[in-house]
């Protein structure tokens, strides 16, 4: 991710003023700066910029309300900010819908050319590039490793975030994998931040509990 944001300060962007910091917006539906920004400036800071001379990084978060993130986009876009770093599918759309001038970086998006942020692989195309995580393909896989570990496993609970199209689809990835697997996925459907809190779950497409 940094090395990718490297080569755009590296190169410029059109209409930047070099004479003063390079400003990165990053955009995240936590409740802060998450694990991936956090590295992200690392990473800028061991390739020898300077915070705050070279580059300077604002972050807005959303503490959890994915419908919060367009308006989130649109502040970082009228901020003037030079790259937009984006840390989750839902972000990345927003990022997306703000505009297709300014340079977006995304990690962890398991299904860019599904979503439609990039063309393929080998030519994104656009204004987006970013590192996938390919957990749609992985996610079978880790049903898999979960009854090999646990032979008499039997039920599985899945709860995940309706609102969230990529949660969605997991769920199906999940579901067709669980039943070829002999495995009942037990689906929790979360509509709301408040409901998850409610019910101490995560509304994560990665996490399981085994009942």
């Amino acid at each position: 991710m940094a090395l990718l944001i490297h080569a755009v300060l590296g190169t410029g962007v059109s209409g930047a003023d070099r004479a003063r910091p390079f400003r990165i917006g990053a955009l995240t539906v936590s409740w802060g700066p998450t694990p991936m920004i956090v590295g992200m400036r690392d990473g800028l800071l061991e390739f020898g910029y300077r915070e705050d001379a070279d580059f300077v990084l604002g972050v807005r978060f959303t503490q959890g309300d994915i419908q919060a993130l367009d308006a989130a986009a649109h502040e970082l876009v009228q901020d003037g900010v030079d790259l937009l770093f984006v840390d989750s599918d839902a972000s990345a759309r927003a990022a997306q819908r703000a505009t297709n001038q300014i340079p977006i970086v995304f990690a962890t998006v398991a299904d860019p050319i599904g979503m439609g942020l990039v063309q393929s692989f080998a030519r994104p195309g656009g204004n987006i590039t970013g590192v996938t995580d390919m957990e749609l393909h992985l996610g079978p896989k880790r049903l898999q490793m979960f009854k090999e570990m646990l032979p008499p496993l039997q039920r599985v609970l899945f709860p995940y975030n309706a609102a969230d199209a990529y949660a969605v689809s997991m769920s199906k990835v999940y579901r067709d994998a669980a039943e070829k697997l002999g495995i009942t996925l037990v689906e929790k459907v979360l509509r709301r931040q408040e409901e998850a809190r409610a019910d101490n779950l995560t509304i994560s497409s990665t996490r399981f509990f085994f009942l």
